[in-house]
């Protein structure tokens, strides 16, 4: 995988309070956001608010109130994820770790990334209709039947929509070796 200068410096942080709202987002992570269409999520959107307006998708409110749980209870929780672009792939560790009076803060550091061929499902200016496709929250592998999940290039083939005018409505979700992984991480110590 092709590591970036970016790679070694970007690090995105939020904290929330003892009531799940969050209080707090470094500057990177606006600027993070505003690279990448992101602007529904810059600092004066999100502050305030509970961070379960923005955590959905099958399986995964419950896989975060695990790991806040575990946080708080003094175990901090490590994990990759990808955070993918239409045009980069990239890969991220987040640590989800407790302070005082309950305040969790969730760092994300890149790792790597590398540059690719434009992947229009995962443009948010595409065209969409009214199909739904299931994006994994963690690897970015996208669900193609019950149970079967390929990376986003394979599924875009086999779902037939390289030449396709609009494209489905993404939601996000955990595939079932994602989901594995994390309740293994997630166990009591």
């Amino acid at each position: 995988m092709a590591t970036t200068e970016a790679a070694h410096a970007l690090t995105l942080n939020y904290r929330i309070d003892a009531d799940d709202r969050i209080i707090a987002v470094n500057d990177a992570w606006g600027e993070f956001a505003e690279a990448n269409d992101g602007g529904e999520v810059v600092a004066d959107k999100v502050i305030g608010r509970s961070l379960w307006d923005f955590v959905s998708g099958e399986g995964i409110a419950e896989l975060y109130w695990q790991m806040i749980r575990r946080a708080r209870a003094g175990h901090p929780v490590e994990f990759t994820y990808r955070c993918d672009a239409p045009e980069w792939r990239r890969l991220f560790r987040m640590t989800v770790r407790a302070h005082e009076h309950g305040v969790v803060e969730f760092r994300s550091v890149l790792e790597w990334e590398e540059p690719r061929p434009k992947v229009q499902l995962l443009d948010c200016h595409q065209t969409r209709d009214a199909r739904w496709t299931r994006v994994c929250s963690w690897c970015q592998q996208v669900a193609v039947a019950d149970e079967v999940w390929l990376p986003v290039e394979e599924a875009v083939a086999r779902l037939d929509l390289l030449a396709a005018e609009t494209m489905p409505q993404l939601t996000h979700g955990i595939c079932p070796a994602c989901r594995d992984g994390m309740m293994r991480k997630l166990q009591p110590a």
